[in-house]
């Protein structure tokens, strides 16, 4: 678009040049952004009035993850709305931590998803959602009603959460607006991790990666493709001096896993490889006693550790640098 827009003294707006044959015949709202920039969002998009914005940009430009660290790292607090192709998402944030989310499709809504988990009856669903002023006070209603517990609740909220999260990974494509903005503290609950929420996310897209690929990678070679990329991570944070600060993150990394009995007490070598011999066997004790998928657990673990250390980066590389970093570790893990 080759355009410029002149707002005469007495308000009234001409256009000057040529513009996209996407953005014709439809209207824009102006969003309050500072006064060196006019900033205008689909008017079919829904933006509340009262608003400041932080951050606009698109998903291709700006990964998720980098969205959500840049959000963390400087515990900002706002309501970032997603504009996928399939949906608007949103993710409330209350100094950096997760408050809530919502989705327009009906199948991420958290009564949709308690009823998937059989937490609660779909005819008692339907009821409370006639009854509730908005969708989203369905499940408290529920725990008022005795219909569910709170823990039921809070689980469900957990992967209502994680379920928006992993679909906001998806898109590849989507323009993102994050504001400050007032925002109804009830429908809020306690600030949940962005980075559990982000390791979550990836680890299930990783795991359907591995079904759809028919799960025929062994895990040295699932491990050799990890290394890869932690080999790459260490040597990016060197290269920018964040060596020492990555490594003093990562030294107890593997405790901190649901794992923890297998891989506890792992630690990088100077390259940032784990050694096979110290892994693998571990591996094949692991999934021989509870009958798991050697390639699922090794591949489950190291991708929370991988997207834990590629968050750890973020707050030390500059963005283009770490946005690149990302894409190419992804890309070994994939390719392995």
């Amino acid at each position: 678009m080759d355009a410029k827009i002149r707002i005469a003294g007495d308000g009234s707006v001409q256009l000057d040049g040529h513009v996209d044959v996407a953005h014709r015949g439809r209207s824009y709202t102006l969003l309050n952004a500072p006064e060196m920039l006019m900033l205008g969002v689909d008017e079919a998009r829904y933006l509340p009035q009262d608003h400041a914005v932080i951050l606009v940009g698109d998903l291709s430009r700006i990964a998720f993850p980098e969205i959500v660290s840049l959000i963390t790292h400087g515990r900002v607090s706002g309501v970032l709305r997603v504009h996928g192709r399939t949906a608007t998402r949103t993710v409330v944030f209350g100094a950096g931590e997760v408050c809530g989310a919502s989705s327009e499709r009906v199948s991420e809504r958290l009564g949709e998803i308690a009823v998937r988990m059989g937490l609660l009856k779909r005819g008692d669903l339907d009821a409370l959602s006639r009854e509730a002023s908005d969708p989203r006070r369905a499940g408290r209603l529920a725990v008022e009603r005795g219909l569910i517990t709170e823990r039921d609740l809070w689980k469900a909220v957990q992967e209502h959460v994680i379920t928006i999260f992993q679909a906001i990974l998806l898109e590849t494509r989507a323009g993102f607006v994050l504001t400050a903005e007032p925002f109804d503290q009830t429908l809020t609950v306690p600030g949940l991790s962005a980075e559990g929420l982000l390791m979550e996310g990836v680890r299930r897209l990783d795991e359907l990666s591995l079904l759809r690929s028919g799960g025929a990678a062994e895990p040295a070679r699932v491990l050799a493709a990890f290394n890869d990329a932690f080999r790459d991570i260490f040597a990016t944070a060197d290269d920018a001096g964040a060596g020492a600060p990555l490594r003093a993150a990562a030294e107890s990394v593997f405790d901190d896993d649901p794992d923890h009995e297998v891989f506890g007490g792992l630690h990088f070598g100077a390259d940032g490889a784990l050694a096979p011999e110290d892994v693998l066997p571990r591996v094949d004790g692991r999934s021989a006693d509870d009958r798991r998928d050697p390639n699922q657990l090794l591949s489950e673990a190291l991708s929370r550790v991988m997207l834990f250390l590629l968050f750890v980066t973020g707050a030390h590389l500059a963005r283009d640098v770490h946005q690149e970093l990302h894409a190419r570790v992804k890309a070994r893990v994939s390719r392995g």
